[in-house]
């Protein structure tokens, strides 16, 4: 459906303004990728496998720059010191679920 699309094309845009904020260049540099990755598809026909596939890759990837990509800068007052731009859909947690396996409980260490 070239409705759904759209809208995932300008939901991807507008994650990469959220993920790369104050940075033109990486701004720059992934909105022409998205861009040119949806010319590249293009041609896949509508309603088809492929084109459900594509739509929610894009889905994802917006989802990731949104919940999960965190920038960091270098601190103006100490060169050795990050400072990291954390905004309100960043995804915060315990690390509990990092953890766990995806359909077990056992942790990382019970596993070695």
């Amino acid at each position: 459906n070239k409705t759904v699309v759209l809208s995932t094309y300008r939901n991807l845009l507008r994650a990469t303004r959220i993920a790369f904020q104050g940075d033109d260049s990486t701004l720059y540099n992934s909105r022409r990728f998205a861009r040119d990755s949806f010319d590249q598809n293009r041609g896949i026909k509508a309603g088809s496998i492929e084109a459900e596939k594509a739509v929610e890759h894009a889905q994802g990837v917006a989802q990731i720059l949104r919940e999960n990509v965190v920038q960091g800068a270098t601190d103006k007052e100490e060169s050795d010191t990050y400072k990291l731009r954390i905004h309100d859909q960043t995804e915060r947690g315990d690390n509990e679920s990092v953890k766990q396996f995806k359909g077990t409980t056992k942790s990382f260490a019970e596993v070695k």
